[in-house]
């Protein structure tokens, strides 16, 4: 294996320990004898090193004064290019939210590399080490199965080392602190649904949430919260999570099925809140093979607004994603962060789109 050059030994070492906070900005560096003599390299190797922590944005050099560590833009060279990576690209809403994106990145004359994860962390991996090697200048993630720990930390870590910003949305890691996102308010979604189906006279309510993603677990804490401050338990029974895995086949399971069955007899729920508009179309379907009409014999509210749930028979009633506004507000958040800007984090609220799946009762 060959040898890394001494320059990049240093220039690593140096853009690690700015990342970890062991200098701070303002904080001058250090002199270029005193790197000299720590690494035992030549003042040209120095010297090189440093141009590559101006270049990344790290140091400012001002001649006859030092060294000083600054978190700037970087330098580009031509068009500035972001990388998004988002889970799914070509169906449900990912084309409108991209679609916002790009509007944005083009209008600013950026390059825009756009890749699929699939919501496989190995195929994040990939993709990221893609990215950097690419010399990309920020990325937009939608992070993959966000309720778990992510293995790909070491990634992120060496994006912030080289000063290259990351934003996250849809959704983040939690672990990850210092990163902003722009994510909807799933937690207060969770518990709009549950305003919903209570003020609509529903007192025997289901859920379905996806469990592996941060979306799922946040809209299932804020609807367990609102019903239970109202008063209404929600038997286990009526509860299913899944993972995406199920994504394809998610009633090939045998909990599934039984959880379907428990729906369509009537006796169980009244009402079901679906992790999305996807899902909601297939228990539509697989309800009326079993007998269930929606909303005649069980009301459903859902998330997203998806281009299909208003043409769906019948129409879902669901909670509205602001989509290309979602992607613009991303892109314009991350081009000031290129720029040397901080950005906080940004939670979009929903909107009800009420139509015919939650008719009110009585």
């Amino acid at each position: 294996m060959t040898e890394q050059p001494k320059y990049l030994v240093v220039a690593d070492t140096l853009r690690r320990e700015i990342a970890e906070g062991v200098f701070t900005d303002g904080q001058t560096l250090m002199t270029e004898e005193e790197l000299r003599l720590r690494f035992n390299v030549s003042r040209q190797t120095v010297r090189q090193a440093i141009a590559l922590l101006e270049d990344d944005g790290l140091v400012d050099r001002r001649r006859g004064s030092g060294t000083y560590v600054r978190h700037g833009p970087r330098q580009h060279q031509g068009s500035i290019s972001v990388g998004v990576i988002t889970t799914y690209i070509t169906d449900y809403i990912f084309p409108n939210i991209v679609g916002g994106i790009e509007n944005v990145l083009s209008e600013n004359g950026c390059v825009m590399s756009l890749s699929a994860t699939y919501n496989d962390p190995k195929t994040e991996r990939a993709i990221l080490e893609r990215m950097i090697a690419g010399g990309v200048d920020g990325l937009i993630v939608e992070g993959t199965r966000t309720a778990e720990e992510t293995t790909n930390r070491d990634l992120y870590q060496r994006l912030a080392e080289r000063n290259i910003p990351v934003l996250f949305m849809n959704t983040y890691y939690p672990s990850l602190s210092g990163r902003p996102h722009v994510i909807m308010d799933d937690y207060g979604g969770g518990r709009m649904a549950a305003r919903e189906i209570i003020t609509r006279g529903y007192r025997n309510p289901a859920f379905m949430f996806k469990e592996d993603d941060l979306q799922g677990p946040e809209r299932g804490r804020g609807f367990m919260d609102e019903i239970t401050m109202r008063g209404i338990d929600v038997p286990e029974e009526n509860k299913l999570w899944f993972t995406t895995e199920d994504r394809m086949n998610l009633f090939a399971s045998e909990r599934a099925r039984a959880f379907l069955n428990r729906l369509a007899d009537g006796k169980s729920a009244d009402c079901l809140v679906c992790y999305n508009d996807v899902f909601a179309i297939n228990v539509i379907s697989a309800l009326a093979d079993l007998g269930c009409r929606v909303p005649e014999d069980l009301g459903m509210i859902s998330f997203d607004n998806a281009y299909f749930a208003e043409v769906n028979r019948p129409a879902l009633t669901t909670l509205g994603h602001p989509k290309e506004e979602f992607g613009a507000m991303a892109a314009e958040k991350l081009l000031r962060m290129i720029e040397g800007e901080k950005e906080r984090s940004v939670s979009m609220s929903w909107t009800l789109v009420e139509r015919d799946t939650l008719p009110r009762r009585g």
